[in-house]
């Protein structure tokens, strides 16, 4: 006992000038990821040092005479012994939680030093009370000073983690905008209704003034815009894009998805609602009533804002039955979400999101709800005219909204035995006259939208002739005074990126008649003067395609820009010579010519990562081209690290023991923050047929003085190699 005592006053000593040290030095730490991670034992191990180091203070300052028993008296000794141990321990893992970042610097340095004074305390007590060192009456001041430090520490790291006032009385953030609990109405924005809601329930525990992960605050709206190290949390009308709705797709084991693991989950519904609240354009002040009630965000929308009670008076009766929870439940995901029209109708609505993602088995999949399902809402995936064959087997449809979908509008005819179809939306779809009157004699339908479809108004007016009881809604027409901006140009195919000798570029607008004007030199494109994009183009090499959409009547869309590649000489094999990070790996040396590409703003797709050691690989081959260029396709994403390399060599050979030096590049560094990019580095070789070639690229040993990671390591992030 004496002996495993000794080792541990020894061991707890040892905690507590390690303590000291890091505290004194903290500004300086920079930790393995590993022990970084050993932090989030923080919230574990603070609650034993607590209790004990209260249940002791509180024994001590209280004259009760049982303490002289010596069995007691030695008790006591050991548990102050324990609870100075746990206490550094404690106060550690909290120094390396507070590496990850984004607490209140103020607030997390009052925590720090009072739990180090904490963990100094507990141990100056045990170590009188063993040494028989202090009188009692110093003994007494060291225990008030614990004490009080233990709950001065306690109190901030409650408004560390849960903001300002959650140890008070008060029930409300005095910072937060406290709008979001007014009762909403059909006249109560959207956003205030539901997104902030939401926001408040499953974000700003992490995002608050405390507490800003990734230098994001939620409390506030004005701070919600600004966005944080990532920029704006979301691109209106893009939420494929937006980070916001990124990470919230990621699967939940993701380091980076949000809400982080152990938290609150967003449900279904509420990313559903998020992702078609940002794909509506992410308007703060768009309202219920401003939508058309057939609108499926406006449905959306509703079943948030009404009570289940309320909504099942407005619910329509249907004599089928509901469909088996488990089913419904096994068919949503992050791409696809089934839920009732409302809390007590067996009638379904089917959602798809993240267009690329979507695949028309998807849409199959729904069979088993068929009978069920009264609205399917398609709207901006690639589906085609493969829908309709999968449709005719819903007997119940009411709506279908097709809008900017890919459909010919050959398929409609199948639609014409729908007896339950009332509205569909054909919106930016390429349908027809022709394709519209083969839906005809349009017998139980109310309304057709045809928004910037190929059915000119003229012919709109005809129909609506024809056909008395339809609605047919062209939308309103852009006029000079009042011109709208059209959205940019895409890649017909979103995720090529690398192609193959012979393979082209293809360009695309989902409005007919607009032009798309483009550049490949790296100038902006002009939209009188730049070429007019009329077929696929050629990728002879490492292409930066810009472009833009022009329509008379419109403004120019803003330029859009794709970073293209051609394959050029393909390697028999790419071997890594260096370790990544265990967290950035994906396939290895084989994802290096894989012809995937990565995003710089999600290194965890596609990207090997390297910090600790350079990027470096060997790559063999086979055939006897002559070689001239090798074209690294790198991340430049320095708010995370991420830096371009500090210098690459190449070199080359016949045999791996005798390679020489046959290009070197060193790129510019930053000399400020700047948006995440991938970046294109071209190294010019000593042209010779190689059987090896062997490419390193150095990470920044030291970030630069205006970096706040200044002196830490720099990352190279590698996607892509290829040779020319």
């Amino acid at each position: 006992m004496n002996l495993y005592k000794s080792f541990l006053s020894h061991g707890v000593l040892a905690l507590q000038a390690l303590l000291l040290v890091a505290v004194v030095f903290h500004d300086y730490l920079s930790l393995p990821a590993w022990l970084a991670t050993s932090g989030r034992l923080h919230p574990l191990l603070l609650h034993f040092p607590i209790v004990l180091a209260l249940m002791l203070s509180v024994t001590a300052l209280l004259p009760l005479a049982w303490r002289e028993d010596a069995r007691i008296a030695s008790a006591i000794d050991w548990l102050w012994l324990h609870a100075a141990g746990l206490s550094a321990l404690t106060a550690l893992s909290g120094l390396f939680l507070s590496q990850e970042g984004g607490y209140n610097a103020a607030i997390l340095n009052r925590h720090m030093w009072l739990g180090t004074a904490t963990a100094l305390l507990t141990y100056a007590i045990w170590a009188s009370l063993s040494l028989q060192a202090f009188p009692s009456v110093v003994r007494g001041i060291l225990t008030v000073g614990c004490l009080a430090s233990l709950v001065w520490a306690g109190h901030e790291g409650g408004t560390l983690t849960h903001g300002e006032g959650f140890l008070s009385f008060e029930r409300t953030h005095p910072q937060e905008d406290t709008r979001v609990m007014a009762p909403a109405t059909d006249s109560t924005p959207i956003f205030q209704a539901v997104i902030q809601p939401i926001f408040s329930a499953k974000c700003k525990s992490c995002h608050n003034e405390q507490k800003a992960k990734g230098d994001f605050i939620m409390t506030r709206t004005e701070l919600l815009l600004k966005g944080g190290k990532k920029g704006a949390p979301w691109v209106a009308g893009n939420p494929d894009s937006s980070h916001l709705i990124q990470r919230i797709l990621l699967q939940l084991e993701d380091e980076k998805h949000m809400p982080p693991k152990g938290k609150a989950q967003l449900s279904d519904r509420e990313i559903a609602i998020l992702h078609r609240w940002v794909a509506a354009g992410a308007d703060l002040q768009t309202k219920l009533t401003d939508l058309p009630a057939t609108d499926s965000f406006r449905i959306l929308a509703a079943s948030f804002f009404y009570s289940p009670a309320k909504a099942s008076e407005q619910s329509k009766s249907y004599g089928f039955p509901a469909a088996d929870a488990s089913v419904v439940q096994s068919l949503n995901g992050p791409f696809r979400i089934v839920v009732p029209i409302d809390a007590k109708s067996p009638a379904l609505e089917i959602s798809f999101f993240v267009s690329s993602e979507y695949k028309p088995e998807m849409l199959a999949a729904c069979m088993p709800v068929a009978q069920q399902t009264v609205r399917v809402n398609l709207s901006g995936m690639p589906a085609g005219d493969e829908v309709f064959a999968i449709l005719a087997s819903f007997p119940n449809l009411e709506y279908l909204n097709l809008n900017s979908t890919q459909i010919s509008g050959k398929g409609l005819a199948s639609l014409a035995n729908q007896r339950s179809l009332r509205r569909l939306s054909l919106a930016n779809t390429s349908v027809t006259l022709s394709d519209l009157q083969r839906l005809a004699p349009f017998e139980k339908i109310e309304e057709v939208k045809l928004w910037r479809s190929r059915v000119r108004p003229e012919e709109a007016r005809k129909l609506a002739q024809q056909f008395p009881k339809v609605r047919f809604d062209i939308g309103q027409l852009p006029d000079t005074s009042e011109q709208l901006r059209l959205t940019p140009p895409s890649l017909r195919k979103p995720d090529k990126t690398v192609f193959a000798s012979g393979e082209k570029l293809e360009l695309k607008h989902p409005m007919p008649g607009v032009r798309i004007r483009y550049t490949i030199d790296g100038s902006e494109p002009d939209s009188n003067s730049s070429p007019v994009y009329r077929a696929p183009i050629a990728v002879e090499g490492p292409t930066e395609v810009r472009a833009m959409a022009v329509m008379e009547g419109w403004h120019a869309s803003n330029t859009s820009f794709f970073t293209v590649f051609a394959q050029g000489i393909k390697a028999a094999q790419a071997m890594l010579l260096t370790v990544p990070d265990s967290r950035y790996r994906v396939q290895g040396g084989a994802s290096l010519t894989d012809g995937q590409k990565g995003e710089s703003n999600n290194t965890l797709v596609n990207w090997l990562g390297f910090r600790e050691e350079p990027f470096a690989a060997l790559f063999r081959f086979e055939g006897r081209d002559s070689i001239r260029k090798v074209i690294l396709s790198m991340a430049d994403n320095n708010g995370e690290y991420i830096m371009p390399p500090q210098k690459i060599l190449v070199t080359a050979g016949n045999d791996t023991s005798a390679l020489t030096l046959i290009g070197t590049l060193v790129p510019e560094q930053p000399l400020t923050y700047g948006p995440a990019k991938n970046r294109i580095y071209s190294v010019t070789l000593k042209p010779g047929n190689y059987r090896y070639i062997r490419i390193q690229a150095d990470p920044v040993s030291k970030l630069p003085a205006w970096h706040r990671g200044k002196g830490s390591k720099g990352w190279v992030f590698v996607d892509e190699v290829f040779f020319e």
